[in-house]
Parts: structure tokens; C-alpha cells; sequence
């Protein structure tokens, strides 16, 4: 479960730089004039970094939600096997003392 926690924070993390990058709308339009490619260049990295970002971010998603999931149904499993534990000891939550 520790291992999950920190994989989620880590993923989490990620997520936040890539939603930041993706508020930020850093984008260049046009290619100029001239018949230097250096602008075009720069806007298809421009392009591919964006959806590059953008896929990150679906796959942080996904992964947050399947880590979600999973924490809860663990949390559920741990409770449904404190109450069957409280339930064999008579009701008491010491032990039987």
C-alpha cells in the first residue's frame, strides 16, 4: 500500500507538470516567410511536445484512476477483515479481554 502511496504522488506529480505545461498553451503559429525552416522546426517540436504532453496526461489519468481503484478496494478488503475478526472475537475490539 506504501509502495501505491508513493507511486501515486509520484504520478500525481507528473500530471501537475504536464497540466501546467498545458495551461501555459505555449504555442507559435506560422512558419514565416522567409526561406529559413528554423521557425517550422521550432513549431513541429512545439507540436510534438504538446502531444506528447497531452498523452502523458492521459496516461497519468488512467493510472490514477486504476491506482484509486485499487487503494479502495484494499481499503474495503482490510475493513471487510476487521469486521470478520471483531465478529470471531465475540464483538470486542481487544482481543476477547
Amino acid at each position: 500500500m506504501e509502495e501505491q502511496s508513493s507511486r501515486l504522488t509520484k504520478v500525481v506529480a507528473v500530471g501537475a507538470v504536464t497540466g501546467a505545461l498545458a495551461i501555459a498553451g505555449i504555442a507559435v503559429t506560422g512558419c514565416g516567410s522567409d526561406d529559413n525552416n528554423s521557425s517550422c522546426d521550432v513549431n513541429n517540436a512545439i507540436d510534438s511536445i504538446q502531444s506528447q504532453a497531452s498523452s502523458v496526461s492521459s496516461q497519468v489519468q488512467s493510472q490514477v484512476s486504476s491506482i484509486s481503484t485499487n487503494i479502495q478496494s484494499q481499503a474495503s478488503s482490510v475493513q471487510s477483515q476487521i469486521s470478520t475478526a471483531t465478529q470471531s472475537n465475540g464483538g470486542s475490539g481487544a482481543g476477547g479481554y
